[in-house]
């Protein structure tokens, strides 16, 4: 060893660094990186377990109605009643139910049992009944209450229907999120073996006495790395590629005619006014309404507003989780929409319930007066 000589000549036993002690300082910080590397490679080999990529057209048609429903559905029974020649049936049109409430004749429009309310009406009042005409009563009673029954059921399969569309989208939006959170936790883990490995290499190059310059440059390229990989992190999303050609939400956004995917019954209740006040928003109005209130289309008018119709209201395309958290959420609103439709076929049953029962009353204090 050599030694130096400090101010006014004193001495110090502080040695001089010899290549053979910096060789040594390099050899020790290499094998702390030979240490630290099973954890690289453990985090290089963590990987989501979920495939983004996975086809969603094998499951995506089990939601839709099948051809022979939609034929059936296209079968308007109030058309059936004026085909027949029933005398009651040709009386009804000329006068309209004023024992209902406006939201049971509302309610029996969409369900096509207006015409059987006036024809119970009609019998009920008519001056001159004779024997058939309780047994007209209880046959025009029986059909109004089944086709009470098959809006109630046609309720139901609706709401079967968009439960099955919320379930397809939540099931690809969590695979998503899946995904990405692993990919959190990979480069999460990748930021904080690179910037260890960053500061490792920092000291021991300052342990080296090597040039400033290295000792700052392993720093910066260590600290953007890890820098890098967290903002990434946290803001890159999954995309996967979803289908849905049979799409219940563009009928409730274009407003065909004629839906295809929407139960008949269900669609005339969707699109009829809210309340008995003149201009009242439809429940399809309102719907809608709702969707751009709470943002999820996106600020009117902008560009992501157009991106999130074409691909919400179309036939499927590459979706972000957030965008399928959006249709989730649509899908949610419209089946709590219509089973709203269920309140309304509860008070158009016991109203024509009371009826009946009235109607019994006075049939029996009619008999006891007799």
């Amino acid at each position: 060893m050599t030694f130096h000589s400090l101010r006014r000549g004193q001495r110090s036993w502080i040695p001089t660094r010899s290549r053979g002690a910096r060789g040594e300082c390099l050899q020790a910080a290499g094998l702390i990186f030979v240490a630290v590397l099973p954890w690289i490679n453990a985090g290089c080999a963590l990987t989501t377990g979920y495939s983004e990529q996975r086809t969603t057209s094998s499951n995506e048609r089990r939601c839709a109605p099948t051809p022979i429903e939609k034929q059936l559905r296209a079968v308007s029974l109030d058309e059936v009643d004026r085909s027949s020649n029933d005398r009651q049936t040709e009386a009804a049109p000329t006068r309209f139910p004023t024992s209902f409430s406006w939201r049971a004749v509302q309610t029996a429009q969409a369900i096509d049992i207006l015409p059987l309310l006036k024809q119970i009406e009609s019998v009920e009042e008519s001056p001159n009944p004779d024997s058939s005409t309780p047994l007209t009563l209880l046959s025009l009673r029986q059909e109004a209450l089944g086709r009470i029954l098959l809006a109630l059921i046609a309720v139901s399969s609706t709401v079967a229907q968009v439960s099955c569309e919320i379930e397809r989208t939540y099931e690809v939006a969590d695979r998503l999120k899946n995904a990405e959170n692993a990919r959190v936790k990979q480069q999460t883990l990748l930021a904080v073996i690179i910037g260890a490995g960053a500061a490792i290499a920092s000291g021991g190059f300052s342990i080296a006495a090597t040039p400033p310059a290295a000792e700052g440059i392993a720093s910066i390229i260590g600290g953007t790395i890890a820098g890098a990989l967290g903002i990434t992190a946290l803001h890159q999303e999954s995309e996967q590629h979803f289908e849905h050609r049979d799409n219940v939400l563009r009928e409730i956004w274009e407003h065909p005619s004629h839906p295809n995917y929407t139960a008949p019954s269900v669609w005339e209740f969707l699109n009829r006014p809210m309340k008995e006040e003149a201009g009242s928003r439809s429940f399809r109005e309102e719907l809608v309404n709702g969707w751009r209130q709470e943002g999820r289309l996106g600020a009117e008018g902008s560009k992501e507003e157009q991106q999130r119709i074409a691909l919400l209201f179309g036939d499927g395309g590459l979706y972000r989780s957030s965008d399928l958290m959006v249709r989730g959420q649509m899908l949610d609103m419209l089946r709590a929409t219509v089973g709203l439709m269920n309140q309304e076929l509860e008070l158009l049953i016991r109203e024509l319930m009371i009826r009946i029962a009235l109607r019994k009353d006075s049939h029996l204090e009619g008999g006891k007066q007799e």
